[in-house]
């Protein structure tokens, strides 16, 4: 089995796409990925530990670990991302 990162092509429009919705974090301080994408940008019919090791060595070349690890919620249809340096509890709390 390919490590997840040989299923996006360098230089690819894919590899591209992720990279752009990683870099929203650092814009908007989240992004929603849907589950469908992710299967067809790994081209994989499961979600593993190889998916989410990959998605976190990209955050931390995008981010270049000025923001802290990368944390997830599912909802959606998908995962929303987020920076743990950007969590910050409600207020009056």
């Amino acid at each position: 089995m390919k490590p997840p990162t040989e299923h996006l092509p360098s230089g690819g429009s894919l590899r591209n796409t992720l990279t752009d919705r990683l870099e929203r974090i650092l814009d908007a301080g989240c992004v929603h990925i849907l589950w469908n994408e992710l299967y067809r940008w790994y081209e994989v019919k499961k979600i593993a530990a190889g998916t989410y090791r990959d998605l976190t060595q990209r955050w931390q070349e995008v981010s270049e670990g000025k923001y802290g690890h990368l944390q997830m919620v599912e909802a959606g249809g998908g995962i929303y991302l987020f920076a743990s340096k950007a969590l910050e509890p409600l207020p009056g709390e």
